[in-house]
């Protein structure tokens, strides 16, 4: 198994146990705040930052990075494609959209695009490797599933 299919089959199996915590919030509980961020606020988020670091992009159109308002951020606050406002099918549905095109992604990286550095502004410099960055951003998700799973034992 080679790097690109271990990594590709780690985020699809830590998507899948994030979108089961997701699936099992009622729809008139997905946009609710709790212990800080609402549950549609973490899907939200979580996409949004695999649409910015993994696919590099940077337009003005993100709402749920947590670093908006930072000022190496700026460039990049906008109204974004879903907010925590449309319902919990279409947060769902952005965060399935991701997923399946991370794994495609994934699944074509060739080995010396692992190495490659990548714009990641929040991070020391500016720029991080990318393989360095896929793996950030893996454990990113479990810590969301790990949030939202506390804010749900909260309510």
């Amino acid at each position: 198994m080679n790097v690109q299919t271990f990594l590709a089959r780690s985020y699809a199996a830590e998507l899948a146990l994030f979108r089961t915590a997701l699936d099992t919030v009622p729809e008139e509980d997905f946009a609710t705040p709790r212990l800080g961020h609402s549950p549609a606020w973490h899907a939200l988020h979580v996409a949004e930052w695999l649409r910015f670091f993994v696919f590099q992009d940077f337009s003005a159109t993100y709402d749920h990075l947590g670093w908006e308002d930072d000022a190496r951020m700026g460039f990049a606050r906008g109204i974004p494609p879903v907010t925590t406002a449309d319902g919990k099918a279409a947060v769902l549905a952005e965060l399935d959209r991701m997923g399946t095109e991370l794994d495609t992604h994934l699944q074509t990286l060739r080995d010396d695009q692992l190495t490659d550095e990548l714009r990641s502004p929040p991070a020391p410099g500016g720029v991080r490797v990318r393989l360095d960055g896929l793996s950030l951003h893996l454990r990113h998700v479990a810590y969301h599933r790990g949030q939202l799973r506390l804010a749900l034992k909260q309510a």
